[in-house]
């Protein structure tokens, strides 16, 4: 294992106190491999594999700021495109990699709880549309039954009529 110490860095003219690198230790392993490739690779299958352990080890980096501009972060996309335009793309890929997991973690639940509503949303509508296929019978019947309590109020009607008659 790699001793952490810091060390002061010049970036942009400007100091910058941080970890000191180990660039020499393992620069060889990642140039032995093709590391465009694997990192491509990472971001097209692996991105939603990031766990919260490396985006710990990866914060210290993207949160280092400029001493003499604390509101200045000095792994941005901006500052790395004077030394190099492939190392821009990285430092914009690694600032993406870590918002997106943030994000992620806010959306990921939001979308298992719709998913579960969603579910829920349609066993309420089958069990709606069941209710509403019994509440039509049930009225059909009521009318049917309201049909034959007028025809039968009306022939009690005539018939009182009738008995009214006869008592005259």
């Amino acid at each position: 294992m790699v001793n952490v110490s810091p060390k002061e860095f010049l970036i942009q003219k400007k100091a910058v106190v941080f970890i000191a690198d180990s660039y020499e230790e393992y620069a060889y392993d990642l140039f032995l491999q093709n590391l465009l490739a694997m990192l491509t690779e990472f971001g097209a299958n692996c991105k939603d594999l990031i766990n919260e352990e490396t985006i710990e080890l990866l914060a210290p980096y993207l949160e280092v700021a400029f001493k003499d501009d604390p509101d200045r972060l000095v792994v941005t996309g901006d500052v790395a495109k004077g030394s190099s335009s492939a190392l821009k793309g990285i430092c914009d890929w690694a600032r993406a990699m870590s918002d997106y997991h943030k994000a992620s973690k806010i959306v990921k639940p939001k979308l298992r709880l719709l998913n579960l509503k969603a579910g829920e949303l349609r066993v309420a509508e089958a069990q709606l549309e069941a209710a509403m296929i019994e509440l039509d019978a049930v009225i059909k019947k009521k009318a049917s039954l309201d049909a034959m309590y007028a025809e039968k109020q009306a022939v009690k009607d005539q018939m009182q009529a009738d008995a009214n008659k006869l008592k005259r």
